[in-house]
């Protein structure tokens, strides 16, 4: 009797689930109608919800390091001289040197300016003494001496 009622009651749960059921020509007459089932317009992506930053890049777990004190700057120094030595005039006994910038003759004696940024300060037989102005800045250029 258990196993009789048993079987009666899944047979009338099988009958009430089948009778909802509905066939699938009426599901694809309903879908036809022009009313959409998914709502594309949500599968789209908010331009505000980009990532930011570079997904690759290393990352450290451990405890941040400590920031770096920036490096005290370098003390500016002078350019380099840009002079070329080219040779010595003696003149009524007043000694000048010949002196080439690029494609600029000079013909100075000490304590003569040349431009704005170098005097000639002093003259021997093997180097020349300048001074770069704008740093108060001495130079020596090695010479050859002529004999």
């Amino acid at each position: 009797m258990r196993v009789a009622f048993a079987v009666l009651v899944l047979a009338l749960l099988a009958g009430v689930v089948v009778g909802r059921e509905k066939p699938a020509e009426m599901l694809i007459e309903k879908t036809r109608t022009g009313v959409p089932d998914i709502d594309l317009s949500r599968l789209e992506r908010p331009e505000a919800a980009a990532p930011s930053g570079d997904p690759f890049a290393r990352r450290s777990f451990g405890a941040p390091a400590a920031p770096q004190q920036a490096a005290a700057p370098a003390k500016p120094e002078a350019p380099e001289l840009p002079f070329r030595y080219m040779g010595k005039v003696i003149e009524d006994g007043k000694l000048e040197i010949l002196l080439l910038r690029g494609e600029e003759h000079f013909s100075v004696a000490a304590g003569q300016k040349i431009g704005d940024e170098y005097r000639l300060d002093k003259v021997t037989t093997s180097s020349l003494t300048f001074t770069y102005l704008p740093m108060k800045k001495k130079q020596t250029l090695e010479i050859i001496p002529t004999p």
